[in-house]
């Protein structure tokens, strides 16, 4: 199986455990007098089943990922600490620019002036380079995930 596949199970079984959650609570009162419509101990059964499958997929997923090298430098578990960093920063440049934007909700010439704190245009283009080395190292990983074999 490739990691991508193993990914692609991951997220199912995450649903479904989900899914069971609320089936569970949905049935953890009923009018006096009515049948559940589904056995919430069945269903507790079925979750402890599908958490036992999550952990023995997210257990081969993470050995895979701590000695899968997507290049001479990084490991995937890194590059996915990286990326998650790239994204942060980047979340943060753009919503700094866009705090820092002066807006016009001044009715006079009395009011308070607020302006910008920072150099918005370079803090742009800081997230747009930010974004750009994103881009390039989650291409790299997605490659990496359709073509490493997982580790049983």
């Amino acid at each position: 199986m490739k990691l991508a596949q193993a990914l692609i199970e991951r997220k199912a079984i995450k649903t479904k455990i989900e899914e069971l959650k609320k089936r569970i609570y949905q049935q953890a009162r009923i009018q006096e007098g009515d049948k559940p419509i589904e056995n919430p101990v069945s269903l507790i059964e079925e979750l402890k089943h599908a958490s036992a499958e999550f952990e023995k997929i997210v257990v081969k997923i993470n050995k895979t990922n701590m000695v899968t090298k997507i290049d001479e430098k990084l490991t995937m578990m890194e590059a996915l600490i990286k990326k998650d960093m790239l994204n942060l920063l980047h979340m943060v440049h753009v919503n700094l620019a866009d705090k820092a934007v002066p807006n016009q909700e001044r009715y006079s010439q009395r009011e308070i002036k607020n302006v910008p704190n920072i150099d918005v245009p370079s803090t742009r283009k800081k997230a747009d380079v930010i974004a750009k080395e994103y881009r390039v190292l989650d291409t790299k990983i997605q490659e990496c995930n359709w073509t490493i074999d997982l580790i049983e």
